[in-house]
């Protein structure tokens, strides 16, 4: 009910995020607004990659319904180097953590970092160095995508937790915005994980590039809108000698309500699905969801 509300209302609100009716953009700034009357300026563009993130939610998992809370840091880097033709897109997500508190189902998630470089040329070329150096078009960025300390505990399942010491990726992305604001990356994935269970036994996982990773998303260049989606699936080893298959998808939309005083707050509806990759029994699980978030200091 939550989420058909806040749907409901995400198409009532004006077409101004910031709670004031916007005339036209002036000309070379598209990302300022003006009021007709007293011909004050304000932001109508924000960053939903920068800033500090808090919010607040209503979860579904295999039909339960929980509240959650969630915070982290998030911030987004561009550096250009035009003499080679070359821009660096950098995101990193510092401490984003998620927790669904109460008696029922509490569990706890963190992220200790989290981040992607993507390196986008104007002319992507491999190099092959024979007698006469051959230059072959190489039509994908690439983007290194990494993970350190993700902690998993559902208190429910007893004493033990899950952390995934670190995790690597190499992905290629055919789509090469120039924006920085679609991209579509797949590649292989090397991890290494650590599972206490509750008699206290400790499991190591690996993962040596036997996993698959594919990653999408758009934002608008506003900020209102924001998609993403990913997809995890492969083989993972323990150091017992067991091996499973393993998934996990996650998916989400974001839209801006509106804007307090340059601050905004989304609405963010999404979802997950794991197979055999959740929590200490490695579970088949779903979830769903909506949540209002606030990313102070976004607006650009």
């Amino acid at each position: 009910m939550l989420a058909l509300g806040l749907t409901a209302l995400l198409f009532a609100l004006p077409s101004g995020p910031s709670g004031s009716v916007a005339s036209a953009p002036p000309s070379g700034d598209e990302c300022m607004g003006e009021e007709e009357l007293t011909g004050e300026r304000f932001p109508i563009c924000f960053d939903p990659g920068n800033a500090l993130l808090l919010g607040t939610g209503l979860q579904v998992r295999e039909g339960v319904a929980l509240p959650t809370l969630q915070a982290g840091i998030l911030l987004r880097t561009e550096r250009t180097s035009r003499s080679k033709g070359m821009l660096w897109f950098n995101t990193h997500r510092i401490l984003v953590t998620e927790a669904t508190p109460g008696t029922s189902r509490r569990a706890i998630t963190t992220t200790l970092y989290e981040g992607t470089f993507r390196r986008h040329l104007e002319e992507g070329f491999i190099l092959i160095p024979t007698s006469r150096p051959l230059r072959i078009p190489f039509p994908f960025d690439v983007t290194v995508a990494m993970r350190a300390g993700h902690l998993e505990r559902r208190v429910w399942e007893g004493p033990g937790f899950t952390v995934e010491t670190g995790r690597v990726s190499l992905l290629l992305d055919p789509l090469r915005s120039a924006s920085g604001r679609l991209w579509l990356g797949f590649g292989p994935v090397a991890s290494h994980s650590l599972r206490r269970l509750p008699d206290g036994e400790l499991e190591q996982e690996l993962s040596p590039f036997t996993t698959g990773l594919l990653e999408t998303g758009y934002e608008t260049e506003d900020g209102w809108w924001t998609l993403r989606a990913s997809g995890l699936a492969g083989w993972i080893n323990s150091l017992e000698g067991d091996r499973r298959f393993r998934v996990r998808a996650d998916a989400s939309v974001e839209r801006i309500l509106f804007a307090v005083n340059n601050q905004p707050l989304w609405l963010q509806v999404y979802g997950t699905y794991a197979y055999k990759d959740m929590g200490l029994a490695k579970q088949t699980e779903w979830t769903a969801g909506a949540r209002l978030m606030v990313r102070t200091f976004s607006a650009l």
